[in-house]
């Protein structure tokens, strides 16, 4: 085509259109640019997080087990084996009942403790004194309740088998079922439940429940009893009745354990075997306010998930003591 020009400045004249760029190739150009910007902040936003993650997740002391941690507030400890519990046991006496007369001055008959019966379990769990275990000792229920009344301001703390409670009123609720008769284990209870009450201060209150098919208060004792010496020699003496017999049903202990007032400032529940479930929903329902509660599997792992989830309900600590090497 031939071009015209300005006559007088010999330039195409300026009032004649100029071809433009099409649009739409004008728009497929800055979305490729814009694809591009796009492309580049994602890959910056990426690396930045991933940076960020690897820096929170080493910081932390991440790795690949980190789905086996323990729930928050539950201490985990492995106590001393069986073997070296007796290695270090206090000699305790098996008194007569006529020894445990003649320490223990004569009071009024015994009462059965006031513990209301749960229907939804197969086993007896009246705390009766008629329906005491064997061994809890032919002592009358006025003196077992003791001197003291659990009111003493102490401190101190407290520790079993190993496992250190603070505060000045301590619960043992300890297992005399029939397979703590195998192996030394009732030898070791009674030398480490002998050894925990003897080092608590006079300011402490102490109170023991023994489970097997029901449960019984230590000599019928249905109160505080103050850490004195006086109580220190009737609680080893009754400790060193104990013999195991029967099931584990530990529910009623509980209960009795939670009617105690003052509240405890702290439990100790010791088992060597395996428990009905719904004890684990009990003991959280009645333990408001909250109290912690130490448990302790003795030899056996059975009750394992059960002690942990009553640890952690509880704020409390769950430790196992395992038997002896074969």
């Amino acid at each position: 085509m031939e071009q015209v020009l300005d006559p007088e400045s010999g330039e195409p004249p300026s009032d004649l259109p100029i071809a433009s760029e099409p649009t739409s190739r004008w728009l497929l150009r800055l979305a490729r640019r814009a694809l591009l910007v796009g492309l580049v902040l994602s890959v910056l936003f990426h690396i930045v997080g991933l940076l960020i993650s690897a820096r929170v997740f080493y910081g932390m002391g991440g790795s690949g087990a980190a789905g086996n941690e323990e729930p928050p507030g539950l201490a985990l400890t492995r106590g001393p084996e069986l073997s070296d519990l007796m290695s270090g046991s206090i000699e305790v006496a098996s008194p007569s009942s006529g020894d445990l007369a003649a320490e223990l001055k004569e009071v009024s008959p015994e009462q059965p403790l006031d513990v209301p019966r749960d229907p939804s379990l197969s086993q007896s769990e009246n705390l009766e004194s008629s329906g005491a275990l064997s061994g809890a000792g032919n002592v009358s229920a006025g003196e077992a309740m003791g001197d003291g009344l659990g009111l003493g301001g102490g401190g101190g703390g407290a520790s079993f088998f190993g496992v250190e409670a603070s505060g000045s009123r301590f619960v043992f609720i300890v297992d005399v079922s029939g397979s703590m008769g195998v192996g030394g284990k009732i030898e070791a209870l009674k030398s480490q439940l002998t050894r925990s009450i003897q080092n608590l201060i006079e300011t402490s209150t102490f109170a023991v429940f023994t489970f097997s098919d029901d449960a019984a208060p230590l000599g019928n004792a249905r109160d505080w009893s103050q850490a004195i010496e006086e109580r220190k020699r009737w609680a080893r003496k009754i400790i060193g009745s104990l013999n195991p017999n029967g099931g584990t049903v530990p529910i009623n202990a509980f209960r009795a354990a939670f009617r105690l007032r003052p509240r405890p400032d702290a439990i100790y529940f010791m088992t060597d075997g395996e428990f009905d479930p719904s004890v684990a929903d009990e003991i959280a329902r009645l333990n408001s306010p909250r109290i912690p509660i130490h448990c302790i599997a003795f030899t056996s792992p059975e009750s394992e998930a059960q002690m942990r989830r009553i640890a952690t309900q509880s704020k409390g600590t769950y430790t196992f003591i395992p038997g002896a090497r074969p």
